[in-house]
């Protein structure tokens, strides 16, 4: 009898020892999976990161998404006048309203986002998504602001993210300059060398980590 139970109780701790060691390693890959998601995603605005961009283009690229990218206009009064933590009020709130584009929105860095866009009508979502982001945004202390877009449009290039994301730049830079506010690349119109020089990040600084071929 004490044999059984010497048994029973053996194999009620194997057992036990067993599922502690399943549950470990399930809490293990849990918690780098977490990781993992953690640094494909932006801080601020949760939105995908330029890794997390990078990572999707390799998902999406067979479905041959065209690619956006979006600066925001008026962006700096709102730091200046109302501090940095309005500043990330307002860009917490493009963020949300990007989340409405049938695709994967990104934050690039500052006050650049960009997007993997699947809509059939991209330039009309793109237009959309223009007026969403001009809606006011309500600051903490009461205040209205509002910021607008400068977004330009590329279809997917043979030549990976970082091609479609510099054609994506070079209309976007068009639509701000000419007040379009959206603009699709057109090669003959377009040039990649007319970048804005002002001294901020931006997706021609940001595409060599992305990776050409991906």
């Amino acid at each position: 009898m004490t044999d059984h139970l010497l048994s029973g109780l053996f194999l009620v701790a194997g057992l036990a020892l067993f599922v502690w060691h399943r549950y470990c390693l399930y809490v293990a890959r849990y918690e780098l999976a977490a990781l993992q998601r953690a640094t494909l995603r932006d801080g601020l605005t949760g939105l995908a990161n330029r890794a997390g961009l990078a990572d999707a283009w390799t998902q999406l690229a067979p479905l041959r998404p065209w690619v956006v990218v979006v600066d925001l206009d008026g962006f700096k009064p709102v730091n200046d006048t109302h501090g940095h933590a309005a500043g990330d009020v307002v860009l917490t709130a493009v963020a949300s309203r990007l989340r409405s584009v049938h695709g994967v929105p990104a934050r690039l860095g500052g006050d650049g986002f960009a997007a993997l866009l699947l809509d059939p009508n991209p330039a009309t979502a793109a237009r959309q998504l223009a007026a969403a982001i001009a809606a006011p945004v309500r600051l903490p202390s009461g205040v209205s602001v509002s910021v607008t877009a400068s977004i330009g449009l590329a279809p997917a290039s043979p030549a990976g993210l970082a091609a479609a994301l510099a054609d994506a730049d070079a209309a976007m830079y068009r639509a701000k300059t000419t007040r379009a506010g959206v603009a699709a690349f057109d090669p003959l119109r377009d040039d990649h060398a007319s970048a804005d020089p002002r001294p901020v990040v931006r997706v021609r600084d940001l595409t060599p980590s992305l990776g050409v071929g991906r």
